[in-house]
């Protein structure tokens, strides 16, 4: 409730380029709340990745981010309003609503609600990684030791960056090596990255992001296949990257593994 309180505010706040961006955005008020650690929170749990029990939690906490973040704009809209496009009919009839939990769909044909869309899974490359690094958006856990490239203008440097997950289980088990649940994307396969979307997506009412990365070696018929099953599982989308000489990428993972943080750290 507190974070969809924040983004409504912001859009109340925000200053937008053009008017026409202004008053879009604060006809439907339109948000996106989303989560990140997801690969991180499975590894410390002893799940992993690419299992059903890890889909299942990885589903049920989508569906508690969005009854409740629903629940949350139905009770602004209580108090401030239900957004300016709001057409009750055509919006309790819409796919996504129409699936929503008989309650909920009963509270917006009486209140209305505050925000035409509240979900959305971002990358969040960015945000995890100020997070003492955990890992982004549904992703797995990148590397557990890889090297960040950062660019200033014309400049770049490199940063060495551990998995935070990795860093907690050597503190609690005095720098044992991980278990090999703690899987990370190389590892995986790419039917394992399509089946969490699609376990997550019914609970996501916008975007999310999703990339696959595949070996600089990965034959035609393979790849194509990414494609062929994100479509029979009815994905919204999926993304690839294969690195290549020119096109390394800003992740690189390191030779020599970092070291196990001292006791107490």
């Amino acid at each position: 409730p507190v974070a969809v309180r924040l983004l409504d505010n912001l859009l109340d706040t925000s200053h937008f380029p053009l008017a026409a961006q202004r008053t879009e955005a604060r006809a439907t008020r339109r948000i996106g709340l989303g989560f990140m650690g997801l690969g991180s929170a499975l590894n410390m749990l002893g799940l992993h990745y690419d299992s059903p029990a890890a889909r299942n939690l990885a589903a049920g906490i989508a569906r508690t981010l969005r009854d409740s973040a629903y629940q949350a704009s139905i009770d602004l809209a209580r108090a401030r309003g239900a957004f300016p496009a709001l057409e009750r009919t055509a919006y309790l009839a819409s796919p996504f609503v129409a699936r929503l939990p008989p309650a909920l769909r009963a509270e917006i044909g009486r209140y209305g609600i505050r925000n035409s869309h509240l979900l959305a899974i971002a990358p969040t490359g960015t945000i995890s990684l100020l997070a003492n690094n955990v890992s982004s958006g549904i992703e797995p856990v990148f590397r557990n030791a890889y090297t960040r490239t950062l660019r200033t203008g014309t400049e770049s440097s490199s940063m060495p960056v551990e998995d935070y997950a990795l860093l907690c289980w050597r503190e609690a088990f005095g720098g044992a090596p991980a278990p090999e649940r703690f899987v990370t994307a190389a590892t995986l396969p790419p039917s394992a990255h399509l089946l969490m979307q699609a376990a997550v997506q019914p609970m996501v009412d916008q975007g999310i992001s999703k990339t696959i990365n595949v070996p600089a070696d990965i034959q035609r018929g393979a790849f194509r296949q990414i494609y062929l099953d994100a479509h029979r599982l009815r994905l919204k989308g999926i993304t690839t990257f294969r690195p290549r000489p020119d096109r390394p990428g800003v992740l690189r993972e390191n030779t020599v593994p970092a070291a196990p943080p001292a006791r107490g750290s």
